[in-house]
C-alpha cells in the first residue's frame, strides 16, 4: 500500500522568492510547472492552472489561451516544448476561485498541437467543480507510485557495471560488491532481492540486467 509523505497543504513560495532576488532585473529563462508527475500509461503528465478572475468578463468555460496569446505565447510555447522533450500530456485548465460567480466552471483542455500564433489541436471537456475533483482525484491517484518501485526505477537507469560496484552495507556479505557476491552466491542475491533490506531493489536489477544478457538456453 502506497504511503504518501504528506498531503498537500500550501504553496512554498520560498524558491520562488528566492530566485527573484538572485535574478534582480534580469528575464527567466525557467517556467513553473504547476504539476508535473508520471502516469503508468500516460507518462509524463504536465498541468498548467488557468486563473479566471471574477472582474474579468470571459468565465473558465469561455476564456481560452488562443484569446491572449499575444500577451502570453513564451509561457504557452515553453510549456509545449517540455512536453514535447519530456513526450508529456499537456493539460490546461481554467478554473475561477472558490466563491466567485464562476466558481462551478472548469475546462480541461489537452493540448494535442501549437504552432507560434496558438493552439491549433485539442480536445476540451467542461466540468464541474465537483466532477473535475472526480477527474483529478482519479488522475492523481493513478500516478501514485510506492517508494519501492520509485527506487528501482532508479537502478534500471543504471549499467550492469555501476550497479556492480554498489557496496553492501549490512548482511552475510557486508562490504562486498554485488558484482563479487554474485560470482560466489548468486542464491544469497536471489534470496536478497526479495527482501526489504538496503540495495534489495539495485539486487533486483542486476539480475534482471544479467539474466538480459544470458543466452536462452543458459
Amino acid at each position: 500500500m502506497y504511503q504518501p509523505s504528506k498531503r498537500l497543504e500550501h504553496d512554498d513560495q520560498s524558491g520562488f522568492e528566492f530566485s527573484k532576488e538572485l535574478l534582480g532585473s534580469d528575464c527567466t529563462a525557467a517556467i513553473n510547472f504547476d504539476r508535473l508527475q508520471k502516469h503508468p500509461q500516460l507518462g509524463y503528465v504536465i498541468i498548467e492552472y488557468l486563473l479566471c478572475e471574477e472582474r474579468q468578463t470571459v468565465t473558465p468555460y469561455t476564456s481560452h489561451p488562443n484569446r491572449y496569446w499575444h500577451k502570453n505565447a513564451s509561457k504557452f510555447l515553453a510549456l509545449w516544448q517540455a512536453k514535447l522533450d519530456f513526450n508529456a500530456t499537456l493539460y490546461l485548465v481554467n478554473y475561477a476561485k472558490k466563491g466567485t460567480r464562476a466558481e462551478n466552471e472548469v475546462l480541461l483542455i489537452e493540448v494535442l498541437d501549437i504552432d507560434e500564433n496558438g493552439i491549433v489541436e485539442e480536445n476540451r471537456t467542461r466540468y464541474t467543480r465537483d466532477r473535475f475533483a472526480e477527474w483529478f482525484r482519479k488522475l492523481n491517484r493513478e500516478c501514485l507510485s510506492e517508494k519501492s518501485e520509485l527506487i528501482k526505477n532508479i537502478y534500471r537507469h543504471k549499467s550492469i557495471k555501476d550497479i556492480g560496484r554498489i557496496t553492501l552495507k549490512n548482511g552475510k556479505y557486508k562490504g562486498e560488491t554485488i558484482e563479487s557476491i554474485y560470482f560466489k552466491d548468486v542464491d544469497y542475491l536471489k534470496w536478497l532481492e526479495e527482501q526489504a533490506y538496503p540495495y534489495a531493489k539495485a539486487v533486483s536489477c542486476f539480475l534482471e540486467k544479467i539474466s538480459s544478457t544470458l543466452p536462452p538456453h543458459y
